[in-house]
């Protein structure tokens, strides 16, 4: 099936305003992706509406309001999106789709405290209360997803104008086992050398990765 392209705030809104007519409960839900970028006038077309959710009981609310509205659970297309519990994916005879994450998106990046109070409410729609992720936060998303099209995503809210400092403590305060800094770095490198765009925290990254590799090594030379 072909996906359709979202091309305007109308086009997300009538998406929405099917969901929230149909939920049976009240659910918040975090958008974070393209459609995120659109409603803040930053990008003028997507393929998905990616949605985060705080719970399982919420996740499976939207999938049944989906459902009902004529959608059916998609085959991730990408490797990333196949591991077990990373998201759910609908689609409608229309193409249009909705990636559904729960918390967490490609088990690497969550939806903390920080971001929920950096998100602006966007609107009610029936049952259905949406909230927008901030530019940094959906930056700092993108730098974890790896999809076709991200890194052009990246750079257009770079360009817009980031909050650079918000993002390294967002990824600092999310790194754990997975060193999310080497991620970011890694993107970061890649948005300079494709884009031209030149980040001011990339060093700051690369220092705290070479750090942390260097605990982890040691700590398994002492076992």
């Amino acid at each position: 099936m072909t996906k359709k392209m979202l091309s305007s705030g109308d086009d997300i809104e009538e998406s929405l305003t099917r969901i929230g007519a149909s939920l049976q409960r009240d659910v918040t839900a975090y958008l974070i992706g393209g459609c995120a970028m659109i409603l803040y006038n930053a990008k003028v077309a997507t393929k998905d509406i990616d949605i985060v959710l705080m719970s399982n009981e919420d996740a499976e609310a939207v999938a049944v309001a989906l459902s009902a509205v004529g959608f059916a659970q998609a085959a991730p297309e990408d490797e990333t999106y196949r591991r077990p519990g990373t998201t759910t994916m609908m689609h409608d005879s229309r193409g249009t789709r909705f990636d559904i994450f729960v918390e967490t998106v490609c088990r690497k990046l969550r939806i903390t405290d920080g971001m929920v109070s950096r998100s602006t409410r966007h609107g009610i729609y029936g049952k259905l209360r949406l909230n927008l992720v901030s530019p940094e936060d959906i930056f700092l998303f993108k730098s974890v997803t790896e999809r076709a099209g991200d890194l052009d995503d990246m750079a257009l809210l770079a360009e817009r104008g980031l909050d650079w400092d918000v993002i390294l403590s967002e990824c600092v305060h999310q790194s754990g086992d997975v060193i999310l800094e080497a991620f970011l770095a890694v993107r970061l490198q890649e948005l300079e050398e494709s884009k031209g765009i030149v980040s001011p925290i990339k060093a700051t990254l690369e220092t705290v990765t070479e750090s942390k590799l260097r605990k982890k090594k040691g700590a398994r030379h002492r076992d």
